[in-house]
């Protein structure tokens, strides 16, 4: 890598001894071993957990969904569970459940070829594939009939499913005779195994659980009794699909909802699971409606790890552990101490779908990271596609480029910025990345101050720049006349969004911090005048290197004091709320009706707990009206005047495009692209539509 004369080498690289010894531990561990579920050998213990990634079409799988297994099958993985394959005929339906609209079927011959060329593909590219047989809370028994939405019992349904009507016996029967239906097919489309999805609410799992099942008759009352409709299906499938098919079940360990199963039921029924031939349990937590978060960031790593120790302690067929196991040194100490006998994973593998491959080579530091922002999980709950932060490969539809030649001169190290610097740089060009500030990562260094799992991405991407040819200039700011002694063929403006800054009385006072303010203090510039600034100027550089160190200082009630009032309730500002309420009285003034509206479905709801919980005081409709030293007077809803005492208030408003450089060159050079947050638009824009932004250009010029 060339460097210019502005920089040093990045931090964190990997020395040849550690990589040695890394390397040397891939070979011993346990994590790569072979393991057997029935009579299906693996060839490690990492499997892909199933997942909807919502690539098929009217319910037929496409050569995109296939594609998306097999570069995870390429890169490493065991064993591949094609998740919500439907049992049941959703033709021309609406469900009300939207992940249904794109989940795949299996209710019909016709699926098999399809199904065949999918698990040929994966068989060629090294892995093993399983087929979850799935009912959610919707039916039919044919497609004369209407969707419903149904239950072992009249009550709540999931999300978007309002009310659930109770089945009938007869019902009850047809339905187990899909789910054996499926298993014959799957088995005569290539599957190595089946999975019955038992788990998280959805249909097979409102039978076991006490909550969702309320019946009298032989489907309801005692744990035995709860359990005879997936015993039914089990027998049914083996009828169908062979008794040498190996079936998994992935079930709820404990429900998380009032009156359902704990884990001491779960402890009860698995050895009936195992007795009537489920070959393996895969291991997840509640119902999709519990009251508790269950995959979101705020779940510790590994957090339920615990769970499927306590199923292992039963059964003597293998357990598969997973939720929040990220990393491959949190896989290999759960199958190491014999907390479970596999690893499962999802996001992880969208994030990197040569996690496996990568591991196991003693490669570890370069596995691109899962940042846990669930906006995965937010696209394909809702049924707007599966898209992931860090990794716009995932999306990508414009075909493979030719190798360039051209000298591209990139301006701003923020995420857009490096995504654009390390593509173009693969591609062949010459790379000149220059950014105003001492750090690559941009906004990045300082938003990891606030969200911890941001540290690992920008290490990634320290790295990777690392390895290729690109000439990283930082502490320095690009002029028309620098360009024009460079002559670039391609110009590539990334400075980032223009902070939004009300336009009120008071807005420039000494205790108002202005959206760049904490930026420029980390970077070492005093935001306000005054001797006690410049000191604070000068700490926050020498400790803006140690992110953790910055979390700590956030405890001190100097330069941000006791009482504090954020100016904006979108993301951005409940992140700064939730980050510095602790020892201190936060107020959240926003002007709409709803916090959080730009948060997706899987963290609001737990961020607004979390905030209400820890007492943080919420004003919605409330516009502002002045900033002064004692705090900030606003206009409630019905223009009625208030005022909340702060010591100290942060803008947080978010940011808007930022044209100015982008505009200056464009009127002088040929081949200008502005991407990022700078580019504005309609969008929400964040880390995610920042990368899509660098990949896409990188993949272009």
């Amino acid at each position: 890598m060339e460097y210019g004369t502005n920089t040093c080498p990045p931090r964190h690289l990997i020395c040849t001894n550690i990589l040695k010894e890394l390397i040397a531990m891939s070979r011993t561990m346990k994590l790569f071993e072979p393991i057997k579920i029935g009579n299906v050998e693996l060839k490690n213990r990492l499997i892909q957990l199933p997942m909807t990634p919502e690539l098929a079409e009217n319910h037929h799988i496409t050569e995109r969904l296939i594609d998306f297994y097999a570069q995870r099958a390429k890169g490493g993985i065991a064993l591949l569970t094609v998740g919500t394959v439907m049992v049941s005929d959703f033709y021309g339906t609406e469900p009300q459940y939207p992940s249904c609209a794109d989940a795949v079927g299996i209710w019909s011959d016709e699926f098999i070829p399809e199904w065949k060329k999918f698990t040929s593909v994966i068989r060629e590219s090294g892995a093993k594939s399983c087929c979850q047989l799935d009912l959610c809370y919707e039916w039919r028994r044919d497609g004369s009939h209407p969707l419903e939405a149904v239950g072992p019992s009249e009550g709540p349904g999931g999300p978007f499913v309002k009310q659930v009507r109770e089945l009938t016996v007869e019902e009850i029967q047809i339905m187990v005779g899909h789910f054996g239906d499926g298993a014959g097919r799957a088995r005569e489309a290539g599957f190595d195994m089946i999975q019955l999805h038992a788990g998280i609410g959805y249909m097979i799992s409102r039978f076991i659980s006490s909550y969702s099942n309320k019946r009298t008759d032989e489907y309801g009352g005692s744990l035995e009794k709860r359990m005879r409709f997936i015993q039914e299906i089990i027998a049914d499938c083996q009828k169908k699909a062979g008794e040498d098919f190996p079936i998994m079940a992935r079930i709820s360990a404990e429900d998380f909802m009032p009156g359902g199963c704990t884990i001491e039921d779960t402890k009860k029924y698995v050895p009936i699971l195992e007795r009537a031939g489920i070959a393996a349990l895969d291991i997840q937590v509640g119902f999709h409606e519990a009251p508790r978060p269950l995959v979101n960031e705020f779940v510790p790593d590994g957090a339920f790890v615990g769970l499927a120790h306590e199923v292992k302690k039963v059964v003597k067929i293998p357990v598969i552990a997973g939720y929040r196991i990220n990393t491959v040194e949190l896989a290999e100490q759960i199958v190491a101490q014999g907390k479970a006998d596999m690893v499962g994973m999802a996001r992880a593998l969208v994030a990197d779908p040569k996690f496996a491959n990568k591991a196991r080579e003693g490669r570890p530091e370069t596995i691109r990271p899962c940042i846990v922002c669930s906006r995965c999980l937010d696209g394909t709950f809702i049924c707007a596609g599966l898209r992931c932060t860090v990794n716009p490969e995932l999306t990508w539809t414009g075909g493979e480029p030719a190798p360039g030649n051209k000298k591209v001169v990139i301006i701003g190290a923020g995420p857009a910025g490096m995504e654009a610097a390390r593509i173009a740089a693969k591609r062949g060009h010459q790379v000149i990345l220059f950014d105003k500030g001492s750090r690559l990562g941009g906004l990045l260094n300082m938003a990891c101050i606030l969200n911890e799992k941001l540290e690992r991405l920008i290490r990634w991407y320290q790295q990777e720049l690392a390895k290729l040819p690109i000439d990283i200039r930082l502490k320095t700011e690009v002029t028309p006349a620098v360009l024009e002694q460079m002559k670039p063929d391609e110009i590539i403006v990334a400075p980032g969004g223009e902070p939004i800054i009300p336009n009120v009385p008071g807005v420039n006072g000494k205790n108002v911090l202005g959206g760049f303010d904490m930026k420029k203090l980390i970077e070492g510039i005093p935001p306000k005048g005054g001797p006690l600034w410049r000191i604070a100027a000068v700490g926050a550089k020498q400790f803006a290197g140690n992110p953790s160190l910055m979390r700590k200082a956030m405890n001190c009630h100097w330069p941000v004091k006791r009482r504090l009032a954020v100016i904006g309730g979108g993301f951005a500002g409940c992140e700064v709320a939730m980050s510095m309420m602790k020892g201190r009285e936060v107020t959240i003034i926003e002007e709409s009706k709803r916090l959080g509206n730009d948060i997706g479905i899987i963290n609001r709801a737990t961020e607004m707990n979390i905030l209400k919980t820890a007492g943080v005081r919420m004003e919605t409709l409330t516009k502002v009206k002045e900033f002064t030293p004692a705090g900030v007077r606003v206009i409630k809803q019905d223009g009625s005047e208030d005022f909340i005492a702060a010591d100290t208030v942060m803008l947080s408003l978010g940011v808007q495009e930022n044209r100015k450089l982008y505009n200056q060159l464009a009127a002088k050079f040929n081949n200008v692209h502005l991407i990022g947050d700078a580019a504005g638009g309609n969008e929400i824009r964040r880390t995610r539509e920042a990368i899509r932004d660098g990949y896409a250009i990188g993949m272009t010029i």
